[in-house]
């Protein structure tokens, strides 16, 4: 009798098993590329889900006092190195930097709707120039619109501006930039930016980065849906993931081997890196601190696109040397990116 109790009681636990194959292949998603395991990718990518399902039904068998908590507590563990990109408690005050960089993706500095454009740039302009960024790094600039060419009578020094809209401005003087194009390019994808950067702090690199987007959006998956039914849907919006997520990895994998042989300043990555904290990318971009693991709230949702999923995709990686002493995401409805910035200030020795 006492046996089955036992066994009824760990039974209790199905919530746990039920989705345990899902999260295996969560976890893994972190720490193996998408290729050769591309289908891992999708589920690196709802990490979140998996994790307050775990986090729900531990909670649950801990209030009725119930070993199975241990199970959930185990799972939450041993998963934490995702988790903890995802969302982070940070109640400090923050500082004054000596240095503060921004990113921003623009989409073409126009709203979703493709509408009021004169307004929707003059508003968009003047939250670009309020994130107050010594350095700032746009992405999906739009040649010859209102608020590029006011940002760049705004800095006095900044990059040239490249098809792909990746530009970067600087209060302080671009000693040399250069495009780096990748070689796994895909359409408005093709490579990225850096500038050596004098600050009155020292030589830094700024990078601006867009990685390849995953193609999935939710407007399109809500007509296939409607379409074609929920599980046709599911399906290709996951083969979309897979697909870009290769692409994806290869460009990470010029970016490692780009910084890897360089003999150049101090590096501090910017941009619209297109994948999770729980992704293949955020772990192999692990070398370099996290802005938002440093002086992140709460999920820090930087886009604005997927029925409200809180996802992270916007980054700011800096050396080691650096540390960040405050950061805001800036939320706004015109571009489907939040602006983020940060106060750098350098790590006690």
């Amino acid at each position: 009798m006492a046996k089955n109790k036992s066994l009824w009681r760990w039974m209790a636990a199905w919530p746990h098993w039920a989705a345990l194959p899902f999260t295996l292949g969560s976890s893994l998603g972190y720490y193996f590329a998408p290729s050769p395991f591309p289908w891992l990718a999708p589920l690196a990518l709802v990490w979140p889900v998996f994790f307050l399902w775990h986090a729900t039904w531990t909670l649950y068998a801990a209030s009725q006092f119930r070993a199975t908590a241990l199970i959930g507590l185990a799972i939450l563990t041993l998963t934490w190195p995702q988790t903890k990109g995802w969302i982070h408690l940070n109640t400090e005050t923050g500082h004054e930097g000596l240095l503060r960089v921004a990113t921003w993706n623009v989409h073409q500095w126009r709203n979703a709707s493709w509408t009021d454009t004169e307004v929707t740039e003059a508003r968009m302009q003047q939250r670009a120039l309020d994130l107050h960024a010594d350095i700032l790094a746009i992405q999906e600039n739009r040649l010859g619109s209102a608020p590029q060419r006011a940002l760049e009578a705004w800095y006095p020094y900044h990059t040239e501006h490249m098809d792909q809209g990746l530009q970067i401005y600087s209060k302080y003087p671009i000693r040399q930039w250069n495009f780096e194009a990748f070689e796994a390019s895909y359409p408005g994808h093709r490579g990225f930016v850096w500038a050596d950067i004098e600050t009155p702090h020292g030589l830094l690199r700024a990078v601006n980065i867009h990685l390849v987007t995953t193609t999935f959006v939710a407007r399109e998956a809500e007509a296939e849906r409607d379409s074609a039914g929920i599980s046709t849907s599911m399906f290709r919006g996951a083969w979309k993931l897979t697909r870009t997520a290769k692409i994806r990895a290869e460009q990470v994998d010029q970016i490692l081997a780009w910084a890897a042989k360089r003999d150049q300043p101090r590096l501090v990555f910017l941009g619209d890196f297109n994948d999770a904290p729980s992704s293949n990318t955020a772990f192999r971009m692990r070398s370099w601190q996290d802005a938002f693991a440093q002086r992140g709230r709460g999920f820090g949702s930087t886009y604005s696109g997927l029925w409200g999923f809180p996802l992270r995709i916007d980054w700011v990686l800096f050396e080691r040397d650096w540390v960040a002493v405050d950061m805001r995401r800036v939320i706004q409805s015109d571009s489907d990116h939040h602006p983020v910035w940060v106060d750098l200030g350098t790590a006690q020795p």
